[in-house]
């Protein structure tokens, strides 16, 4: 018993960080890290301008408002939101090159700016909304649910206004000038093919410039508010039609009118990243040849000899992964990315950015990352003045080249046992590197990005060349990427002489007072917003209200809902706080059912739950989701709970009853598999352990095995200790608990009750069709058609034998889609059959299967 314990707490590492400091202000909170007091005041010092500014133009900014410098998060972009409290989460990390940012020389404020601005537009309300917003709070906001490039450029517009800058980058001109304006559904959502997830910012925000010029600013305001005051909020057309005079996809096309189409070109590459040899790369879809998988992925990586790719993804924060064979690993390591050859890479402490080479591994990876007690890794600090570093590669004689941003301007840096500073032309030097003695990079000094080394120019684009790697680089065409050769007719790379052009490295004055106050979970903790929570299913209807919120570190939780189901005719209601590594759960709800065996049970059931979490880890999104969730609510970690329960029938009169038990709960992730348990120590000698695990692998092909298995022992008491099977969905949403109905497709659910069961399914999912289809403003895009081709098994008895099998396939289709710009989520709905069953049941074929929200 001991093993069962311990053995789940020491599955998962722990990811702690101390708590904040934080000052306020007329009700601005901002939050930092104790030693970013200099960051944090010049952050806060310029909080009334840019709300002035915002202010003048109609956009005030609403209070309470919490901004974090957030020391956790690597991912290029601030975030903001208005629920569970107005909060705009603000990278630490500063942004690498090409990166939203990368030519700020503080790019804090550039995401301060933008923060506000979208809290001013989601702030504009009016009429119903308005009305609906009294009751349910900040949920009500039609202007959260704009398309991107409507966001990001009305914000990147004014931002422009505000620093009198050019409103794009020099790379993103460069994309600008070479490709005609895509369609609308191109730029509305975020495509798998070419221009790519970020074509948003390249074409929306020079839209807003032309849209100001053509009907000025007061007329984008007046859409804005018109927008707000939507009963529909994901229609824009209409909207755009009544105050412009024309539907947004008609403005589109007068907007691409004023630039002249090229004619037809050589079709192209979406790329982020490549490697030549063997000919790799990788996009936000996947990698190629490879995993078709969505993720925010680095555009610098290396492969090994061997066929390894490393490569560098954010997921908040940032991580190396390992695409090898089939499989993706990452390495536990955070706040690392750029992984170049000769292991090196590029981390940070705090927001000062710095060079790590890590151990050799004999391959020439990365796979001695996380092993850094017993193998340290090197650490060079930047240097002095420069806030990031992006692309280092390391040659054999220990050199490493990377680019570095100082001042707003990116320069080709080399370490060789001190820094050198190689470039200081005010331009966009970046993509170092090595051919033999010789280095080369691309540079934007000639006005053009070109590929460039030492004095040379190597090539002679007409639009854009980057990202040079053994003679190859990246030619931008009309349609895409291809790749170019380059040659090196020259001399080996002289001999460093110069010493770096950077001042020496001088003590940061120590910023003013600022008044800082040790932090406080009350601050944020509580919600602002109720919203509706639905389920429907053949068997059942489920409505009801519920809030959840979290404080601005995720160690404080407070969630709450009432639902009515009206197959039960009852209300359930939950109510959950959690304080860090220790929390406490109350639920009533009910349990009804009947199986094939005339097993009934109807109860009404009172729990309450006392827990500690020693290990969690926080949830992290994902995107393009094949397989549900069968679990509970713990994410990543391990959970001790004491819980009591009381229970009665549910209809008519009888007494109460009451039982009390232990729980060790875990779940734990390991790239491609996930695991989760349950050991339940009932009272009168009962117990109970349940296990589950999803295993997904595979490239353009997908398949997923899912494995859910329970056994009880002592006196079985139904619906208490024992487990069920059957139907197309498990439980334990609103409860929040590990669930006991296990699903097998085909058959009816809750159809078979005992002290043991498991089923065993096997899904194949096969590419049917790359739809990537969308229509202007309309708030729906098709990503990918697979078809799901599975067969579920298992069984319910006290002694099972090959009689109590039970067998179900069937096929679905499932439809990755994008739905109110930037929602991820999949569109499941397919047909399943019984194929074998015990000889006391008759069930019979086909059923429907689709879920429409989660059950009780």
């Amino acid at each position: 018993m001991i093993v069962l314990l311990v053995l789940p707490v020491f599955w998962v590492l722990p990811a702690g960080a101390a708590a904040p400091v934080f000052i306020q202000d007329e009700g601005v909170f901002l939050y930092f890290p104790e030693t970013e007091q200099g960051l944090g005041s010049a952050l806060m010092k310029g909080v009334p301008e840019i709300r002035s500014f915002l202010q003048a133009r109609g956009l005030p900014v609403p209070t309470p408002l919490h901004i974090i410098l957030d020391d956790e998060r690597d991912e290029p972009d601030m975030q903001a939101y208005t629920i569970p409290h107005l909060e705009i989460r603000i990278p630490l990390r500063a942004p690498g090159v090409l990166e939203d940012g990368y030519t700020e020389a503080d790019p804090w404020h550039y995401y301060l700016f933008k923060g506000l601005c979208l809290q001013g537009i989601y702030a504009i309300r009016g009429g119903v909304p308005g009305f609906l917003y009294r009751g349910f709070g900040e949920l009500i906001s039609p202007n959260v649910i704009l398309p991107p490039w409507v966001e990001d450029g009305i914000c990147s517009f004014l931002y422009a206004q505000y620093r009198q800058t050019d409103i794009l980058g020099p790379f993103e001109q460069a994309v600008f000038g070479a490709i005609p304006t895509p369609d609308l559904e191109l730029i509305s959502h975020h495509p798998q093919i070419w221009p790519g997830y970020h074509a948003y910012r390249i074409f929306g925000r020079p839209f807003f410039a032309w849209l100001d010029r053509e009907y000025g600013w007061d007329k984008i305001l007046e859409f804005l508010q018109v927008h707000g005051r939507g009963i529909v909020p994901i229609e824009i057309d209409l909207k755009a039609l009544q105050v412009f005079g024309k539907t947004g996809a008609g403005l589109w096309r007068d907007f691409q009118r004023t630039r002249t189409r090229r004619g037809q070109s050589p079709p192209g590459l979406l790329i982020t990243g490549y490697w030549s040899e063997p000919f790799v790369y990788w996009n936000r879809s996947g990698v190629f040849p490879g995993k078709l998988q969505v993720r925010s992925r680095g555009r610098y990586g290396y492969v090994e000899p061997g066929g390894t790719i490393w490569l560098s993804e954010y997921n908040d924060s940032s991580r190396i992964y390992r695409y090898s064979a089939g499989t993706t690993t990452f390495k536990r390591l955070r706040h690392v990315w750029d992984p170049g050859p000769g292991r090196v890479a590029v981390t940070r402490r705090g927001r000062r950015p710095a060079l790590i080479i890590f151990p050799d591994d004999g391959r020439g990876g990365f796979r001695l990352a996380d092993q850094q007690k017993k193998k340290p890794a090197t650490l060079i600090e930047a240097p002095p003045g420069v806030i990031q570093l992006s692309g280092p590669v390391r040659d054999d004689n220990g050199r490493i080249a990377v680019a570095g941003n100082r001042d707003g301007n990116w320069d080709i840096w080399v370490y060789d046992n001190r820094w050198y500073r190689l470039t200081t032309a005010p331009s966009v030097q970046m993509d170092p590197w090595w051919e033999g003695e010789s280095l080369v990079y691309a540079s934007n000094e000639t006005g053009r990005f070109q590929i460039h080394a030492g004095g040379e120019q190597l090539s002679r684009s007409t639009t854009a060349a980057i990202l040079p790697r053994q003679g190859k680089y990246m030619d931008l065409t009309p349609s895409g990427w291809k790749l170019m050769n380059y040659k090196i007719d020259r001399a080996g790379f002289a001999p460093f002489a110069l010493p770096a052009s950077a001042a020496p490295q001088t003590a940061e004055a120590a910023p003013p007072p600022l008044g800082t106050r040790p932090y406080s979970p009350f601050k944020s903790l509580w919600p602002n917003y109720i919203r509706p929570d639905f389920f429907a299913a053949v068997t059942d209807l489920q409505i009801g209200l519920a809030t959840r919120s979290r404080d601005v570190t995720g160690d404080y939780k407070f969630d709450a809902g009432l639902r009515y189901s009206f197959d039960a005719n009852f209300f359930a209601f939950r109510a959950g706080l959690q304080f860090k590594e220790f929390g406490t759960q109350y639920t009533r709800y009910p349990l009804s059912y009947t199986t094939a065996l005339d097993q009934t049970i109807d109860e009404a059931r009172n729990e309450i739950r006392l827990f500690w979490r020693p290990v969690e880890q926080k949830l992290v999104e994902a995107t393009d989701i094949l397989r549900a969730r069968e679990g509970f609510d713990l994410i990543d970690g391990a959970e001790i709970s004491l819980n009591g329960r009381t229970f009665r029938p549910l209809e008519g009169s009888g007494a109460s009853d009451e039982e009390a038990w232990i729980g060790v709960d875990f779940a734990r992730r390991f790239a491609m598999l996930r695991t989760w348990g349950s050991l339940e120590l009932f009272t009168e000698n009962r117990q109970s352990f349940s296990f589950g695990a999803n295993l997904l692998f595979g490239d353009q092909i997908l398949a997923s095995i899912n494995l859910l298995a329970g056994r009880s022992w002592g006196e079985p008491t139904a619906g208490h200790t024992t487990f069920r099977v059957g139907g197309s969905v498990g439980e334990g949403y609103f409860t929040r608990r590990p669930t006991r109905l296990f699903p097998i497709r085909g058959f009816d659910s809750e159809l078979l009750e005992a002290p043991k069961a498991a089923t065993g399914n096997v899904e194949v999912f096969w590419p049917l069709a790359n739809l990537q289809y969308g229509y202007a403003t309309l708030p729906l895009y098709l990503h990918r058609l697979r078809l799901g081709t599975f067969v579920d098994a298992g069984f319910a008895a006290e002694n099972p034998t090959s009689d109590d099998l039970l067998v179900g396939a069937g096929f679905e289709l499932v439809t990755s889609l994008e739905f109110a710009w930037g929602n991820f989520s999949a569109f499941r709905a397919g047909v399943a059959w019984p194929l074998v069953q015990p000889d006391f049941l008759d069930q019979k074929g086909p059923q429907f299967v689709f879920q429409l929200g989660r059950p009780l």
